[in-house]
C-alpha cells in the first residue's frame, strides 16, 4: 500500500509476459502504440500529442526542463515540496536560472503569491507539482495555471502521482509528465507526457544537446517519419496498455470517485486513531495518497506493520524520512477493503507498541 509503484493486477502481469514484437521494424506494434497514444489521451482528457518514454517519471521531468529551458533562461519553480524542489536542479543542469516560489510543505501553492512574482519578473517556463506525494498534499493548479498562461509563460506540470487518480485540468498546462507505476498501477518503467503546440514551439525552436531527454527527436522521428529515437520497452508498453484499458472500462469519473472515497475512509480511521495527518487541513490532503505525522515513529511502525500484517507502507523522504508514514490507495490498491486492512493493521501495532 505504498504510494507507487502499486500493486499490479493479474491483467496487467499477463499482458507484461505477452510474445515480444520488434518495436523499430514491425508496423503491428507501430499500430498498437498508435492506439495507446489515443488511450492515454483519454486519460489526460487532452488532445494534445502524447509521448511514451522508456523510463521511470523522473525521466520525464529532466526531459521536459531539458527540452525547453536554455542557458540564462529564468524559470519560475513553484514549490511546496520535495519534488518542486527538485525541478529548480534541472534547471540548473541546463544552464538555467531558477527563481524559486517557495511555500510551506504543509500548504498549498497560492495564486496571488504567484501572481506577484510574475508581475515582478518576465519567466521564460513555470515548473510545479500537482500531488507532492512525499507530504501528500494535492495543488489546486487551475487559477495559477491561468496566470502563467496569461502572462505567456510555458507550464511544465508533475502529475506523476494524481494522473489517473484524480482530476487533472491538463487542457491549461503545456506539458504534463505522468508515470506508469502510480495511479495507473503498472510496473515501473515507462513516463508519459503531453505537449501542446505551445510546448512543442519552444522545443524545436531550442537547440539540443541531449538524446534520451530530447523530445525534439521524437516529433521528428516519431510523429515525423514513425520511428522510435531508442528501442522501446516492449513488455512494459504491453503492461501499460492492459492497466489503461483497466481505467477506461471502469470509467474515469468512477475512479475518481473510488480514490475519494478511499481517501476519505482512511483519514476517518486516522481520526479514530488519534493520529495526526500531514498537512493537518484535510482540504489539502491528496486523494491518491495519505501522509501520517508520527514524530519519530514512522520507520518503527512500518516495519512493524510488515512483519506483523504483511503490508508494506512508505515512510516519506528528506527531513521528513522517520516523521511522515504514508498510505498510498491509488490505482488497483484505492479499495475500501484495502483501506479498512491496513487502517486496521495501523490499530493493531499501535495497540502493541509503547509510545
Amino acid at each position: 500500500m505504498t504510494p507507487g509503484p502499486t500493486e499490479v493486477s493479474s491483467r496487467v502481469r499477463n499482458a507484461m509476459s505477452l510474445p515480444i514484437q520488434n518495436p523499430d521494424i514491425d508496423e503491428e506494434f507501430f499500430d498498437f502504440y498508435h492506439d495507446l497514444e489515443e488511450k492515454i489521451q483519454k486519460i489526460y482528457q487532452t488532445v494534445d500529442d502524447v509521448i511514451i518514454l522508456g523510463g521511470e517519471g523522473i525521466l520525464g521531468l529532466e526531459a521536459s526542463v531539458a527540452s525547453t529551458v536554455e542557458k540564462n533562461d529564468k524559470v519560475l519553480c513553484l514549490s511546496n515540496g520535495i519534488y518542486g524542489d527538485g525541478f529548480a536542479n534541472f534547471v540548473e543542469n541546463q544552464g538555467g536560472d531558477p527563481v524559486l516560489c517557495e511555500f510551506s510543505y504543509d500548504k498549498i501553492l497560492s495564486p496571488e503569491k504567484v501572481k506577484t512574482f510574475v508581475e515582478e519578473d518576465s519567466f521564460k517556463a513555470a515548473t510545479m507539482v500537482h500531488c507532492e506525494t512525499p507530504t501528500g498534499t494535492l495543488n489546486n493548479l487551475r487559477e495559477i495555471l491561468s496566470i502563467l498562461k496569461d502572462a505567456g509563460i510555458l507550464t511544465i506540470v508533475d502529475a506523476v502521482s494524481s494522473l489517473g487518480g484524480t482530476r487533472v485540468p491538463t487542457e491549461e498546462m503545456d506539458i504534463c509528465i505522468g508515470g506508469s507505476q502510480k495511479c495507473f498501477s503498472a510496473p515501473p518503467g515507462l513516463t508519459t507526457l503531453s505537449v501542446s503546440e505551445e510546448a512543442w514551439d519552444v522545443i524545436m525552436e531550442k537547440d539540443q544537446n541531449t538524446h534520451y531527454t530530447n523530445l525534439a527527436l521524437w516529433k521528428e522521428m516519431w510523429f515525423g517519419e514513425e520511428y522510435f529515437p531508442y528501442t522501446h520497452s516492449v513488455s512494459n508498453i504491453y503492461a501499460l496498455s492492459e492497466a489503461i484499458d483497466i481505467i477506461l472500462e471502469e470509467g474515469l469519473e468512477k475512479v475518481f470517485k473510488r480514490h475519494e472515497k478511499c481517501a476519505e475512509k482512511c483519514r476517518e480511521s486516522t481520526k479514530n486513531l488519534d493520529l495526526e495527518l500531514y498537512p493537518k487541513k484535510e482540504s489539502y490532503c491528496s486523494p491518491t495518497v495519505t501522509a501520517l505525522h508520527l514524530g519519530g515513529m514512522a520507520k518503527d511502525l512500518q516495519k512493524r506493520i510488515r512483519e506483523m500484517h504483511d503490508i508494506l507502507l512508505a515512510t516519506s523522504l528528506g527531513d521528513f524520512e522517520n516523521d511522515i508514514l504514508r498510505i498510498g490507495h491509488m490505482g488497483h490498491n484505492a479499495t475500501i477493503e484495502k483501506v479498512e486492512r491496513t487502517m486496521n493493521a495501523l490499530r493493531d501495532v499501535l495497540n502493541n507498541t509503547e509510545i
